[in-house]
């Protein structure tokens, strides 16, 4: 059984998968059973059924990391899966200023593999910064917001320490 933790308007809903055929899914949310006959029509477009009654869904990215649009009987929904590096971000702007974070940091010592930024550059929530090895594992690390990069603190090969500040944003 698969599981998630998605955001909808505010609240976290628990969904289970319970069954998946080719074109049918069973799912609980929120412990809530449905059950849905589900065809892709094109990439992002679904036609579904549920209790006889038909539906177009249509999917699309959002801004951020996990986020997506869900048009659905035309509603637009904002939903976000939330998983660990969704979480892990989540609870280091935790205590932090409304308008977010002002630097990244990495929670353990390690040596920075890679830096894709730089000083100036505009960058969106959810991109891709710096890559670093810790405990023979590589650890991507995202912009937790869209904004400007004041400075970049490290070069790639550089050893950092834990909690070291590694970029900084205005």
């Amino acid at each position: 059984m698969t599981s998630y933790e998605i955001e909808l308007k505010g609240r976290t809903l628990q969904v289970k998968v319970i069954e998946q055929g080719q074109d049918t899914v069973k799912a609980s949310i929120n412990g809530k059973i449905y059950e849905l006959d589900i065809r892709k029509v094109e990439p992002g477009v679904y036609s579904l059924l549920h209790e006889g009654k038909s539906l177009e869904m249509q999917i699309s990215e959002g801004k951020g990391r996990n986020k997506y649009t869900v048009q659905l009987d035309g509603r637009n929904w904002d939903v976000q899966i939330i998983d660990a590096d969704v979480r892990f971000q989540r609870n280091r702007n935790k205590g932090k200023p409304e308008n977010g974070m002002h630097e990244i940091s990495s929670p353990m010592p390690g040596k920075v593999v890679k830096v894709l930024v730089e000083k100036g550059e505009e960058v969106k929530e959810g991109q891709t910064l710096i890559v670093i090895s810790a405990m023979k594992m590589e650890s991507e690390y995202h912009a937790p917001r869209d904004a400007k990069v004041k400075d970049v603190l490290i070069k790639e090969g550089d050893t950092i320490e834990g909690n070291q500040p590694l970029i900084t944003f205005e």
